[in-house]
């Protein structure tokens, strides 16, 4: 005996609201519905106690009520015969549909309880269908096919003031709604709507949105004129009613670093532009190796937004970039919803960024549209936020992404424009021209062109171009655009290159004769002041006196006899304390013994004064050129005391860092930190001194060694400055002794680093910042 399905009244919920997880998307899925309906204008209205949205598609007759929109599941749009019965002017037949489930006319139910749906096809009568869905929900033993369903004939539509415009249409009146409708959900709705169709593309005026929402006219009023009386410098604040505009293009267009990227010559040949701020850097032709995206019509445009880019996107649109958000996905021309939320990551941006931030663009750093076709392959879930189903045509779409547009945006913005920290903001590629920048685009663009399968069409001559001679890079500059002449058949441009060589081979030889005739002309006299000068720079701290007066070792004597005395109080309060069974806590036990390894450090490092003389200077607080002092210290006591084995180098920059210091204190630091090189049995370890200027007088202290580096018990690699944390037979003080006197008496800030400062300093490396 055969038998069949019986269907429950919960399916109504399964496929309603259930998959239409929120108003908004509800309200999407309708919108989507009138556009594949042939609509060029959707009017949502909100008033109190209903919504109304009404379209001037082409309207349903009571067959297609009866034979496709009673039909639950059933979509004639997959079918392919939704308009096998429709004559519409030539514009309209090129449009691709937006939705094919079947499903999406229960997102009427997430919005309220109540449905009249009013329809009217051109030379038919309108029909009137009103569901009441809380009926589906009173008995689940009740059939989903036994709840009856009035549908009836009119000659007009029931209210005029709602009706389509051109007489034919359809319009959803949804009452007893399910939610609140106040002005920020209807403000965020709008900014929804603004990303649902694709607001990238030039024109998009054939499909008009618009939300009427007559309770917000007043507050509409206010915002209008606030915005209109509104500085530069602030945000504009979003008006409820009126039709869906988006100004992103026109607040992107110039301001940004943008990549074009899609498929031409029937999906064979990948066509890429790279834009910035306006200006062509390259443009670029290759073969196709995505064989599942050639029927897809893939395209897309990624903007990197700067600082500058960003701060005006924010006055705007009246939210921050990374609100609006990131990279959306459309497909058929309509958004796949979430895909571009601020807290989506489909293209795996974010998990990538958190690997390299200084290496990587993230999906905070990027904005823009990937546009695809509903081809086999790219079908979007039945659950309204869960985006594409994953395939392998879907994970192909992503490593194009990534491979063609993210890596060359990269490529420019993280290797070009981000060696120059001031053109984050700069609104125009003036820095770029630049000799340093100039030279890196010219080897980006010279890389491109000597890739296989690339073929440079076009790109910036301004840009791309012979530097300065004078500049640091202008000899790889003449190497980078010698290939590109070669690799384009650029021989105007060879030309050109050849007679640079020749000139600056002149200039070089002509520099060499004149440093030679230079040399000879020089006097002993000149020599002698020369040395002179050197030596009396050389050690003008540690270098004070040859030999220990009286003086120096009265007052060394005192120095240690302080110190000494106080760890020997120190030390007789704990002794009472144990006589007494007092129990000691171990906080107080870790306590005790810093102060005691401080004051031993002191002694020492006071010892070691003693033996270059000059001990009386150094005990007190002084205004002096720090970096002198740190190199002094190094070249003359750190390398006569380090431990056997290890040799400590100074690499200064030559710049003077005046600041009071205590220099005492400053060569505790040194000592512990050449200690702790020896203990990671290094072999070598090395200071590298760097003032900055900008925004303050910084100087950056980079203490890198070869030895065995941080241990894997530093994690989180800041424990390495706990009281009593080591990883050998010492006290564990030493980083906290630097950490007490950078922070607590300079007023800087030290910083562990995980990574080697090179392939020969493969071991610790850590950061100290002095402030002036």
């Amino acid at each position: 005996m055969l038998r069949s399905f019986r269907v429950s009244t919960g399916l109504k919920d399964l496929i309603g609201r259930d998959l239409i997880t929120s108003d908004f998307v509800a309200v999407f899925e309708l919108v989507k519905n009138s556009f594949d309906a042939h609509a060029t204008s959707v009017r949502i209205l909100f008033e109190e106690e209903r919504i109304v949205i009404t379209d001037d598609g082409k309207g349903m007759s009571e067959a297609d009520i009866l034979d496709k929109w009673l039909f639950v599941a059933y979509s004639a749009k997959r079918e392919g015969t939704e308009d096998a019965n429709y004559r519409d002017d030539i514009s309209q037949r090129g449009r691709a549909y937006a939705g094919a489930k079947g499903v999406g006319r229960f997102s009427c139910d997430r919005l309220g309880s109540q449905l009249q749906l009013s329809s009217r096809s051109q030379g038919n009568s309108v029909q009137i269908l009103n569901i009441d869905w809380t009926r589906y929900e009173q008995d689940a033993k009740e059939e989903f096919g036994d709840i009856e369903i009035d549908l009836s004939q009119a000659p007009r539509f029931p209210d005029p003031n709602t009706q389509p415009r051109p007489g034919h249409g359809t319009v959803l009146t949804i009452s007893k709604l399910r939610s609140n409708w106040g002005r920020v959900e209807l403000q965020q709705l709008k900014r929804e709507l603004m990303k649902l169709i694709n607001p990238f593309e030039e024109d998009s005026s054939d499909f008009q949105i618009e939300i009427i929402a007559p309770e917000q006219l007043d507050d509409d009023k206010v915002d209008t004129d606030h915005n209109k009386n509104l500085p530069d410098d602030k945000d504009q604040k979003l008006v409820v009613n009126g039709r869906i505009e988006n100004p992103i293009l026109e607040i992107l267009k110039g301001r940004t670093t943008t990549i074009h990227v899609k498929l031409i010559d029937d999906g064979k040949v990948i066509d890429s532009r790279l834009e910035d701020r306006g200006e062509l850097i390259y443009h670029i032709g290759e073969d196709n190796p995505y064989s599942y995206l050639i029927r897809s019509e893939f395209s897309a445009t990624i903007y990197f937004l700067n600082r500058s880019a960003k701060m005006f996107f924010a006055r705007r649109m009246g939210l921050p970039s990374v609100q609006f958000g990131s990279i959306f996905l459309f497909r058929n021309g309509f958004r796949v919803f979430p895909i571009g939320q601020e807290y989506d990551d489909f293209f795996g941006l974010t998990r990538r960024k958190q690997q390299g931030v200084r290496r990587y663009l993230g999906s905070r750093d990027l904005i823009g549209r990937v546009s695809i076709a509903g081809a086999e392959g790219f079908d979007e879930a039945t659950s309204r936020d869960q985006g594409l189903i994953n395939t392998p045509q879907v994970d192909q779409l992503v490593t194009c992404l990534l491979e063609k547009c993210i890596r060359r945006l990269e490529r420019y913005v993280v290797d070009i424009t981000w060696k120059d920290p001031e053109d984050q903001i700069s609104d125009d590629t003036s820095r770029m021209e630049l000799d340093d920048s100039s030279v890196r685009i010219t080897q980006l663009v010279s890389r491109l062109a000597g890739t296989p399968g690339v073929e440079l069409h076009e790109y910036n001559l301004d840009l791309v171009r012979i530097v300065d001679e004078r500049a640091n890079a202008f000899e790889s500059s003449l190497a980078a655009l010698e290939l590109l002449a070669e690799k384009t058949g650029n021989r105007e441009l060879l030309s050109r290159v050849s007679h640079a060589k020749a000139r600056i081979k002149e200039l070089q030889d002509a520099e060499q004769q004149a440093r030679a005739a230079e040399r000879r002309a020089e006097s002993r006299a000149v020599l002698t002041e020369s040395k002179y000068e050197q030596e009396k720079e050389r050690n003008q701290f540690l270098i004070a006196a040859s030999s220990l007066d009286q003086d120096t070792i009265l007052n060394l004597h005192h120095q240690i006899l302080m110190h000494a005395s106080d760890v020997h109080i120190g030390i007789k309060r704990m002794m009472r304390r144990l006589r007494k069974g007092t129990t000691v806590p171990l906080d107080q036990w870790i306590d005790f013994l810093e102060h005691v390894s401080f004051r031993n450090s002191q002694i020492l490092t006071a010892s070691r004064f003693a033996t270059k003389g000059g001990y009386k200077q150094q005990s007190a607080q002084i205004e002096g050129d720090l970096c002198v002092y740190i190199r002094d210290y190094i070249t003359t006591i750190s390398t006569l005391w380090a431990p056997s084995g290890l040799s400590v180098h100074i690499q200064p920059d030559g710049q003077r860092f005046q600041r009071a210091f205590r220099p005492i204190e400053v060569g505790i630091v040194i000592d512990n930190l050449v200690t702790n090189a020896a203990k990671a049995r290094a072999r070598n370890t090395l200071f590298i001194l760097r003032v900055g200027q900008r925004p303050k007088p910084r100087l950056s202290i980079t203490v890198a060694d070869d030895g065995i580096g941080w241990h894997a018990s530093f994690a989180p690699l800041e424990r390495a400055f706990e009281k009593g944390v080591t990883t050998t037979d010492g006290s564990g003080l030493g980083l906290f002794h630097v950490k007490q006197v950078v922070e607590g008496r300079l007023g800087g800030l030290v910083e562990l680093l995980p990574n080697p400062y090179s392939d020969e300093l493969s071991g610790a490396q850590l950061i100290l910042q002095v402030p002036a």
